[in-house]
């Protein structure tokens, strides 16, 4: 963000059993912002996603936006 670039990086992951993220990669997004937008996701935890009460993996799509405050 300090180059000045802002908008949104989308991308898809996988989400395990346990919340965490097992795979990511971009899809599409400012280039200089992809790298950023990796590194957050990688340290998110999501609530696990249910099937019949038991806990599924899931692919997910993903929006990391980017924006300047001026």
């Amino acid at each position: 963000i300090s180059a000045g670039v802002q908008g949104t990086v989308h991308l898809i992951g996988v989400i395990g059993r346990d919340g965490a993220i097992r795979e990511l990669r971009a899809v599409d997004g400012p280039v200089l912002l992809v790298r950023a937008a990796l590194d957050a996701v990688r340290q998110w935890t999501y609530k696990p996603t249910l099937l019949s009460g038991e806990p599924v993996e899931v692919i997910a799509p993903i929006e990391v936006v980017f924006t300047l405050n001026r």
